[in-house]
């Protein structure tokens, strides 16, 4: 055997070399697949969303942007009735925004991880407000409820038994305005703040006991919302994963939007 020369020596050195520097550059990749933080997508993404049909208030503006930003998603919002949203939901052509979980809608519906918790509060005129300890104070009652809305397991389960709801397609200016002249006892107002006095800002009641309309002291119920996608949709497999994602990088963003007044 002849031994090698000193360029095939040199040749020989810088091809080991090579090899060395590309096996840790593939056990460098194979070590950051296995992290748990999933890189950003590169394509963005087009997601219509369903949303009130007045368009999004300002803390839900800035909530989506937030989403959008870490999901590299592109908002195509559908400014749609609630109960209309909901049915375009079912479809397939639109995400749900602000759903709650049930029994029946988790049949149809897959959902985001929670966006924020939301407070129910029972609002009544003045003159008429009572001591609130479960639902059997609501026998007979007539409550304003937008239609298409789902409330907590309690009072659903007093649906039609003990609660009188009428639903209707107006927003919740409107639905004060009919408790006011007496075409309902009561409405149900949600807000994620567990502030009463921001609910009131939010209903745009005067401070005291100047509002003809005020609130019994404590939520009647305290419940997570979702975005939400007809099951087995595309949006359901394309859209929810990069969101859950977003979700969980903007927590801390999320949690000070959602305790501010915006």
């Amino acid at each position: 055997m002849n031994p090698a020369s000193a360029p095939e020596r040199a040749g020989t050195a810088t091809l080991l070399q090579r090899r060395q520097l590309l096996c840790a550059a593939v056990g460098a990749g194979a070590g950051l697949a296995g992290t748990s933080m999933p890189a950003r997508s590169t394509e963005r993404l087009q997601v219509p969303i369903g949303l009130g049909s007045k368009g999004p208030r300002p803390f839900v503006g800035k909530l989506l942007d937030l989403i959008a930003q870490a999901a590299n998603i592109e908002w195509q919002p559908q400014f749609v009735p609630f109960a209309r949203q909901v049915l375009m939901a079912e479809r397939g052509q639109c995400l749900a925004f602000g759903l709650s979980r049930s029994e029946p809608r988790e049949l149809v519906f897959e959902f985001s991880e929670p966006l924020f918790v939301n407070h129910a509060w029972l609002v009544v005129r003045r003159d008429k407000v009572f001591n609130y300890r479960g639902v059997e104070d609501l026998r007979d009652r007539v409550l304003c409820l937008p239609r298409g809305v789902v409330m907590g397991p309690e009072l659903e389960a007093a649906r039609g038994s003990l609660i009188q709801v009428k639903q209707t397609d107006v927003d919740i200016a409107a639905r004060v305005r009919m408790v006011v002249a007496g075409r309902c006892d009561l409405l149900l107002a949600t807000y994620r703040s567990a502030r009463p006095e921001s609910l009131a800002r939010m209903l745009g009641l005067p401070p005291g006991s100047a509002s003809e309309l005020t609130y019994l002291p404590k939520p009647v119920e305290v419940s997570p919302v979702y975005l939400a996608a007809a099951r087995g949709s595309d949006l359901a497999q394309r859209a929810l994963p990069r969101i859950n994602i977003a979700l969980r990088q903007q927590a801390k963003a999320i949690e000070a939007l959602a305790n501010s007044d915006i």
